[in-house]
């Protein structure tokens, strides 16, 4: 019996020898091109984040009043957990905030209005 042994093409390889092939380059001259703008999905995997530690120290705070686990050092990992949160936070939203100010200047200077939130 014969079988077909004809090449198939994979569409996401396809994708990635063009890209390879003609990148998208950005030139001094196209000053809006050099804009990076925060993405969406950036600010709502911040706050799947949040949401995921929220539930692990509430889910902590509840095994604590459980009588069972009362000595088992749930309380300095509820802690910890609370740091990770508040450091994560802190270094997320600086970067964040460093990325946006750098983007309105930008702006500014191809000469669109950005106002300050007060």
């Amino acid at each position: 019996m014969a079988t077909n042994k004809a090449k198939r093409s994979i569409h996401l390889a396809q994708q990635a020898q063009q890209t390879r092939r003609s990148p998208n380059r950005l030139t001094s001259n196209n000053k809006a091109a050099e804009l990076t703008p925060v993405k969406a999905h950036v600010y709502q995997s911040i706050a799947e984040m949040n949401a995921g530690l929220e539930k692990a120290i509430y889910n902590l705070e509840m095994l604590q009043s459980n009588r069972l686990f009362r000595g088992s050092g749930l309380s300095a990992m509820n802690r910890g957990l609370r740091g990770i949160r508040a450091r994560a936070n802190r270094q997320l939203t600086t970067a964040l905030n460093e990325r946006e100010t750098a983007n309105a200047s930008e702006f500014q200077q191809l000469g669109f209005e950005v106002s300050e939130l007060s």
